[in-house]
């Protein structure tokens, strides 16, 4: 058996603090909304194809926003856990993706969300924690009160080594798009190209924390003036500002608490995160207060609210210093994570992979292109970093399965076994904050038989 010839392009990543080959995409195999819009991010983002799920959820359950816990197992969690387990990449996966068309809600007491249910590992959580938002997240990195300062920020994999078995699994879904108040998904791919748009780009926009007496609004207020500094300290700029602000261009973050708002008045930077705390966020089957999808329509790459009355219980939303996470490297989605001490009735949408902030560092991998005779190759690694740290750990997966960490490898052709393979070599920087960079080549191994 030996290695013959290669097909498609060596490809070179960019930089990511969560990684695409760390988390598992979800398609609902029953919605040709789903797999448009999940076939898209894949490629938008490359995410290997063994990180792909395809699953069944039918179209009399996606007529109700709500699963029950038992739905929830049977319809996506085994078959999810059961494909990665099957695929061998369940011990990197850190977060899972949902695409369009999945229900919203898990029908306990009281509600919680999708996401929830899937943080907690289908575990039902203690129904007097949700309700009062005393349940603490592990990943929780904001403050408890206004004189604290939040914890560094770090990325999914230290909390991995941090937690081990006890770590939870974050997710967000990609969009909404059924009726009444779904985005159509032009509108959804729209706002992940956003997403990737402000990679790299350390936008210079503005960030608003907006302070009224609503009750929505005081609840969280107290975070704000220590988030503004922390920001500053990075060089981003953040204003308290006792009204929504209306026909501002380049908004960076916003966070406001009100039934109702006007996301169409102003314009939003790609990467921008914004949310207005209130009862009837999520709710995506009512006709009450302004939606979530609302900002994805204006043009923010993600947006939070909760699928049930949370009460103005700050716990249970994004804290101000979420925005500290995210302009300090951290991704989309771990930064919501790191800001939410009790994350179990939120729906978080938009792309969780966007990080704007994250160094423009590449990799470059010697050897990889030599790869195609039918002798072994050596591997070597180098990364080229702008941003002061080293990349100190590599790590070599084949077809989705890690195969070696280490500063070098040697690929050995007759031990890959006949067809397509694809190789990714990725390196990860030192610090809390592991930013991470890859290359991929794909190849075709031939039979004996097979050669010409």
């Amino acid at each position: 058996m030996r290695l013959l010839h290669f097909c498609l392009l060596l490809f070179a990543g960019p930089v990511w603090a969560l990684g695409p080959h760390e988390v598992l995409l979800l398609i609902n195999a029953q919605s040709a909304d789903s797999i448009e819009v999940g076939k898209a991010y894949a490629a938008m983002r490359q995410i290997p194809d063994e990180n792909v799920v395809r699953l069944a959820v039918p179209a009399d359950v996606l007529a109700n926003e709500t699963l029950s816990a038992d739905e929830f197992a049977r319809l996506i969690w085994n078959p999810a856990t059961r494909e990665s387990r099957s695929r061998g990449i369940d011990g990197h996966i850190l977060a899972w993706v949902y695409s369009v068309d999945f229900p919203t809600r898990i029908d306990t007491h009281p509600s919680i969300s999708l996401l929830g249910l899937t943080f907690l590992r289908n575990q039902l959580p203690v129904p007097g924690e949700v309700e009062a938002g005393q349940y603490a997240s592990p990943l929780f990195a904001g403050v408890m009160g206004a004189r604290d300062k939040p914890a560094m920020p770090q990325t999914f994999d230290a909390y991995a080594e941090w937690l081990g078995r006890d770590l939870p699994l974050p997710a967000m879904m990609l969009g909404y798009t059924r009726p009444p108040h779904g985005n159509s998904v032009a509108t959804v791919l729209a706002c992940l190209q956003r997403g990737l748009e402000a990679e790299g780009t350390a936008p210079q926009g503005d960030i608003y924390f907006v302070q009224t007496g609503d009750i929505r609004s005081t609840c969280r207020s107290w975070q704000q003036g220590g988030a503004a500094d922390d920001l500053a300290r990075l060089g981003v700029r953040a204003f308290l500002t006792n009204a929504e602000p209306s026909r501002v261009r380049g908004i960076l973050g916003l966070q406001i608490g009100a039934a109702n708002v006007h996301p169409d008045r102003n314009t939003y930077l790609p990467g921008c995160m914004a949310e207005h705390l209130t009862s009837a966020g999520a709710v995506l089957d009512s006709s009450d207060q302004t939606k979530i999808t609302e900002w994805i329509a204006a043009g923010v790459t993600a947006t939070a609210g909760t699928i049930t009355e949370p009460y103005a219980i700050w716990s249970k939303f994004p804290s101000a210093h979420f925005h500290y996470f995210y302009a300090s490297g951290c991704t989309m989605i771990e930064s919501f994570y790191q800001s939410i001490r009790c994350p179990l009735q939120l729906l978080i949408l938009g792309d969780p992979l966007a990080a704007p902030w994250k160094p423009r560092d590449s990799l470059t991998v010697a050897g990889l292109e030599q790869i195609g005779g039918n002798e072994h190759v050596e591997l070597g690694p180098h990364a080229h970093s702008h941003s002061g740290f080293d990349y100190r750990t590599f790590r070599y997966y084949l077809d989705g399965r890690q195969m070696h960490e280490g500063r070098r490898f040697s690929v050995d052709p007759d031990a890959i076994g006949a067809g397509t393979h694809t190789l990714r070599v990725v390196g990860y920087r030192t610090g809390l904050v592991r930013q991470q960079v890859f290359m991929q080549r794909t190849f075709t191994v031939l039979t004996d038989d097979a050669r010409p």
